[in-house]
C-alpha cells in the first residue's frame, strides 16, 4: 500500500512538472545554445543563454537589446542579433559607423559592446552610404562581430513576427554567468 502511494505521488510530481516546465517553455522563456561567433566579443560559440518572450508581446524592443530571430524564409534556424534601427528610424552606414536620424536628430549609435576599432559596413540591403528608413514593424539588427555575421545588412530588415524573444541571460559557461 505504501509503495503504491509511493508511486502515485512520483508520477504525479513527474507531470505536473512536465506541464509546468511546458507552460514555461512555451509561453515565458527557453534556453538557447549559441552557435557561431557573430555576436563576439560579448556572446561566444557555445555560450547558453535565458530568451524571454513575454516583452516581444507587452514592451516591444529597444535599441540594444539582443534578440533571438528567425531569418526570413528558415523557421528552423535561430540567429542572436543585436537591434540597431527601431520603426521610424533612418539608418546610414557610412565611413565605419552607423548614423541613425530620429525625430529631426541625427547621432552616431555608440558601441561599445563592439571589438575596438570595428568598422562597420553595408551590405546588399543597407548599402554603404544609402540612408533607409526603418518601416513599422521592422527592426535592424546586427552581429556584434560585424565581419561575421549574417544579419539585415544581408537578408534585410527583420518583420517583428520574426523575433521569437529577449536574451536576458547567460547560464553557461559558469565564469560568464550573468544578466546581458
Amino acid at each position: 500500500m505504501q509503495n503504491k502511494s509511493f508511486f502515485l505521488e512520483l508520477v504525479e510530481t513527474f507531470v505536473v512538472s512536465f506541464i509546468v516546465l511546458t507552460v514555461l517553455y512555451g509561453l515565458i522563456a527557453f534556453p538557447e545554445i549559441v552557435s557561431g561567433a557573430s555576436m563576439e566579443p560579448g556572446i561566444a560559440d557555445a555560450d547558453r543563454i535565458l530568451v524571454e518572450k513575454i516583452s516581444r508581446i507587452f514592451t516591444g524592443f529597444d535599441r540594444g537589446d539582443l534578440v533571438v530571430l528567425h531569418p526570413p524564409d528558415n523557421d528552423n534556424i535561430d540567429y542572436v542579433k543585436r537591434i540597431i534601427g527601431i520603426p521610424g528610424d533612418v539608418v546610414k552606414i557610412s565611413d565605419c559607423e552607423v548614423f541613425i536620424t530620429r525625430d529631426g536628430n541625427r547621432f552616431v549609435l555608440e558601441e561599445p559592446y563592439l571589438y575596438e576599432n570595428t568598422c562597420t559596413s553595408g551590405g546588399k540591403y543597407f548599402q554603404e552610404g544609402k540612408a533607409q528608413k526603418i518601416e513599422e514593424g521592422y527592426y535592424l539588427v546586427l552581429g556584434d562581430n560585424r565581419d561575421r555575421s549574417a544579419d539585415s545588412r544581408v537578408f534585410g530588415p527583420i518583420a517583428q513576427e520574426r523575433i521569437v524573444g529577449k536574451a536576458v541571460f547567460r547560464f553557461w559557461p559558469p565564469s560568464k554567468l550573468g544578466f546581458l
